[in-house]
């Protein structure tokens, strides 16, 4: 008897093996989608947008445009996520997310397999060399309506000669949908960017080699009087820990009443967000402050959510000026008290969706973000920029 179950019991590890064997070779990008598609009718943006608008058939549709593409495409098997993350983008609603971080970046990055000159590549307004801080690629016409960004150096061990680091494919809309490796391995898809004065929007890839847009904030709030006309208050986050909540509640009671110059600029690039709660006694103040008379937000490509509801909060005074790019777009919904969070069966590719929605009004700027009112240019200081104007 005790033999039987021995036996018994090897043959449903055996069994076992096998079928999780025959799993492992069927996880292909594929299977990966149809698993997304039962996934993502978890979000609250797909009960409003697809469910309660009846667009069933026309997501169907648009998933099947998307795995005729992974099909037909020799990079789906390196570019899968990629191709997830398009198929979700049909539902305007940037907090539905899906990714990874390969344990090796090496086997899970495609090769360009052909020599490049650099000094032959077309002006086309598109090729070119470009650069992300330590990382230089370049960017070459592969068919009619692709490029490749190949790298040509970077100080991360990984990213070796010829890996490439991102594909650009033109849109009808004249357009570029891009796929992007991030230094480390993260894979993003956005479906539309554009390519002005040698930089990728939306992006750090320029061929200037210049980080204007950009704000590495040293201190999560920052005050400052930069002349006798401007003060200055740059906002790392927005987050809602009870130590942030403290530090904000002290730092604006310690500098509010020091705004007393003509010119305000509140600086909100690279801040992800967090609550519009931790703004509320600068929003408050500046209600009641009649000295200020002009209020420039500045807000790049990273400035998201929160953020960009206390932009728009901000713009809602009419001395307010917004200023520099586009936001990220990441404002319509949320993760409530919870984001619905899991991993698709073949990759273990991590899964996160909304399961809140903000303001359906503010659908406008989901997937696109708020449009300055003064666009900023990639060639000189922003602060500089807007003083500049202000002085006009």
């Amino acid at each position: 008897m005790k033999k039987n179950k021995t036996i018994a019991a090897l043959l449903a590890f055996c069994i076992g093996i096998t079928i999780s064997f025959a799993q492992k070779n069927n996880c292909n990008c594929l299977n990966e989608l149809n698993h997304v598609a039962e996934l993502i009718t978890n979000a609250k943006s797909y009960k409003i947008q697809i469910k309660k608008e009846n667009r069933e058939t026309e997501f169907q549709n648009w998933k099947n445009t998307v795995a005729q593409e992974i099909e037909t495409d020799s990079l789906s098997p390196f570019l899968c996520t990629g191709y997830l993350q398009k198929y979700l983008s049909f539902i305007k609603d940037r907090h539905n997310e899906l990714y990874t971080i390969p344990d090796d970046i090496a086997s899970a990055v495609p090769d360009y397999q052909q020599p490049i000159d650099t000094l032959q590549l077309p002006s086309d307004g598109i090729s070119g060399i470009y650069y992300a801080g330590s990382d230089k690629i370049a960017i070459i016409q592969v068919s009619a309506n692709t490029w490749y960004g190949v790298t040509l150096f970077s100080k991360a061990e990984a990213w070796t000669p010829g890996k490439i680091r991102l594909v650009l494919n033109k849109t009808p809309n004249a357009t570029f949908e891009l796929f992007e490796y991030y230094q480390n391995g993260l894979l993003m898809y956005q479906p539309q960017v554009t390519i002005t004065n040698g930089r990728i929007s939306g992006t750090f890839w320029n061929q200037q080699n210049q980080y204007y847009f950009n704000k590495n904030h040293k201190q999560n709030f920052t005050y400052t009087a930069i002349n006798s006309d401007v003060d200055y208050i740059g906002i790392k986050t927005l987050s809602r820990t009870t130590t942030l909540m403290k530090e904000a509640k002290t730092f604006y009671a310690e500098n509010l009443e020091k705004l007393q110059h003509k010119i305000l600029i509140i600086d909100l690039r690279n801040n992800g967000g967090g609550a519009e709660k931790q703004a509320e006694p600068l929003l408050k103040y500046l209600k009641k402050n009649k000295q200020i008379k002009k209020i420039y937000v500045l807000v790049n490509f990273k400035t998201a959510s929160a953020a960009e509801l206390t932009a728009l909060a901000l713009q809602q005074d009419s001395r307010t000026v917004i200023a520099g790019e586009n936001t990220r777009g990441m404002l319509t919904y949320g993760y409530g008290n919870k984001a619905y969070s899991t991993i698709t069966n073949c990759n273990q590719y991590k899964v996160i969706l909304s399961t809140k929605i903000s303001d359906a009004d503010l659908l406008y700027y989901e997937g696109t973000g708020i449009t300055p009112d003064i666009l900023l240019d990639n060639k000189s200081d922003w602060i500089d920029q807007v003083l500049d104007i202000s002085a006009e």
